[in-house]
């Protein structure tokens, strides 16, 4: 009888851990408001070294806003010169991969830059609420282009 009882116990407890742990994880209205962008080095355009720099920035999904998606960068130059610097922001929603919700825009930064004075620049768009992801890359041979995937920001969007 004694046995039986701590079967039964046993048989519980073990299916109401393998339930607890199995369970897909409850979803919630709450989401990260900013995503941080990688790192990408660029050797700048026509692999000129003088137009080389630092790409950084994030992916802002704000509450207040749904459905809209801002994209901010930093561009970092190593040296002082005239560069042609256009960013490309190429996203994508987890609803589709044609129509609303996918895209190429460009930031366009300044072209007279200081060594080592950052410029910035964001773009927004809309996107229907769920997933996406976003790569982001200099105009120029940059580590975006060496490996993309390694690059490729996914966020939420209310």
């Amino acid at each position: 009888m004694i046995k039986t009882a701590v079967a039964r116990l046993a048989a519980i407890a073990g299916a109401v851990v393998v339930s607890a742990v199995g369970a897909p994880a409850l979803a919630h209205a709450h989401h990260q408001d900013v995503t941080p962008l990688p790192v990408a080095y660029s050797l700048g355009v026509n692999f000129s070294v003088p137009c080389s720099g630092q790409l950084t920035g994030f992916v802002h999904t704000p509450h207040d806003r749904p459905g809209m998606v801002t994209v901010s960068v930093t561009w970092l130059p190593f040296f002082t010169t005239q560069c042609h610097n256009a960013i490309s922001v190429n996203y994508l929603s987890a609803s589709g991969s044609d129509g609303a919700g996918s895209g190429n825009p460009s930031i366009l930064l300044p072209s007279d830059s200081r060594a080592f004075v950052p410029l910035t620049g964001q773009v927004t768009f809309p996107m229907p609420s769920g997933g996406g992801s976003v790569v982001v890359a200099p105009n120029a041979v940059s580590t975006t282009y060496l490996n993309p995937l390694a690059n490729t920001v996914r966020f939420t969007v209310a």
